[in-house]
């Protein structure tokens, strides 16, 4: 059985920061912090038509996804990427959703 899952966090963009700034510091939080952690498979960052964005974050489990969140609230660098972002601190799992990946298809 697949145990992986899919990581759908939606992500508005804080007043007085850019989309360049947001870009920046998520390519510092994949090249720092998400590629040195277990059970990630890949990420896609993407801008949705209304503004705001969305970070698609494949792990190999559920499991792997929960350590890596509760790593990343003591990291300086996920700190940073946060940071550039709208949301309540003491909310940082709200409008984060696991999703179970049933199958997966690739042009073939």
């Amino acid at each position: 059985m697949n145990d992986q899952v899919i990581e759908l966090a939606s992500i508005k963009l804080a007043k007085g920061h850019t989309e360049t700034q947001l870009i920046e510091a998520s390519n510092a939080f994949q090249d720092t912090f998400l590629n040195a952690q277990d059970g990630f498979i890949r990420r896609d960052f993407v801008r949705k038509g209304d503004g705001t964005y969305m970070d698609i974050i494949h792990w190999k489990s559920r499991a792997h996804a929960d350590a890596v969140f509760e790593k990343a609230k003591a990291s300086e660098t996920a700190g940073r990427y946060f940071a550039l972002m709208d949301f309540d601190s003491e909310l940082m799992d709200e409008g984060v959703e696991h999703c179970a990946l049933l199958v997966s298809f690739t042009k073939g």
